[in-house]
């Protein structure tokens, strides 16, 4: 079930910096059990350590790539000080010949590519999605919503979890990132963000529970559909 998630941990032995294992991966970890596919694997780093990221992923072989925001095409890193390491969004970190995606270079552009996926399963250790998160007064902050005037944090112990010697995103933080509107129209996100969802709220733990409640009501104050099954 998580045998990425295992090779993942390996590589990043030698890392030295806070990571945790997020997305899909992250619920069944708390579960303990395989709940959907997963498209590739993702990890949370805190924005303070992007450049130690890159130069990690760099040091090992791999290439880094930023998306910017909207474009159909992404963007060759090869240095932790080029100024596209800043992206808030976060950064692929690619093995040479990578099974997910096929790359085209962009006529003209040394470092631009189109690409193609190629299997809409992850099943080599060959791709990492690295999305960025921001920690303050030891405690996990949601900036996407801070920056809209909502202020949400977690403590860290409650907002990082382990499974064995693993650190992955806590069910309630994971599903607080999923929550968005506009994730329930998304054709790549509305299945399996349900799923997640559906299978996590039965063993959130009161506490847990409690929190996600009360952020759901600070961020949506006008409502959310989750509220019902939440409240039952």
């Amino acid at each position: 079930m998580l045998d990425l998630v295992y090779e993942c941990r390996n590589f990043l032995n030698d890392f030295g910096f806070p990571y945790a294992i997020c997305g899909g991966y992250a619920i069944e970890m708390f579960l303990g059990k395989e709940i959907r596919p997963h498209g590739d694997l993702d990890i949370s780093i805190f924005y303070e350590d992007r450049k130690h990221i890159v130069d990690f992923i760099l040091s090992r072989g791999w290439d880094i790539y930023t998306q910017p925001d909207k474009a159909k095409y992404i963007e060759l890193i090869t240095r932790s000080d080029d100024s596209k390491v800043l992206n808030p969004s976060g950064l692929f970190a690619v093995k040479p010949r990578c099974t997910l995606f096929e790359l085209e270079p962009v006529p003209g552009y040394k470092t631009k590519f189109k690409f193609e996926d190629t299997n809409n399963r992850q099943t080599d250790f060959d791709f990492i999605d690295i999305i960025f998160n921001k920690q303050q007064d030891n405690k996990f902050l949601f900036w996407p919503f801070t920056n809209r005037g909502k202020n949400i944090t977690r403590e860290l112990d409650k907002a990082i979890l382990y499974h064995e010697d693993i650190p992955y995103l806590s069910p309630e933080v994971m599903l607080l990132i999923i929550s968005p509107p506009e994730y329930f129209s998304s054709d790549y996100h509305k299945d399996k963000n349900c799923i997640d969802f559906e299978s996590t709220i039965p063993y959130l733990p009161n506490e847990s529970r409690g929190w996600l409640i009360n952020a759901l009501k600070t961020v949506y104050p006008e409502g959310h559909r989750w509220f019902e099954q939440l409240n039952t």
